[in-house]
């Protein structure tokens, strides 16, 4: 096992359904109309990136690379 198995590398795109919430930085932030269209979208980009998903308690998804 490598040293840095497991830790994030980066976190590549923040899905979100509610405008009010952001996160700044380097990270794409996308708005989805629905829980529906956040599910697709976060599915999309994890399978394009070969990344992971996080669901925050507050049911928001971040994209991140490991």
């Amino acid at each position: 096992m490598s040293k840095d198995e497991g830790q994030i590398k980066g976190i590549l795109a923040y899905v979100t359904t509610d405008k009010h919430r952001f996160l700044g930085g380097t990270a794409l932030a996308l708005l989805a109309k629905n829980q529906d269209e956040l599910i697709d979208i976060s599915n999309n980009l994890a399978e394009v990136f070969l990344a992971d998903i996080l669901e925050l308690k507050n049911g928001d998804h971040i994209i991140i690379k490991k």
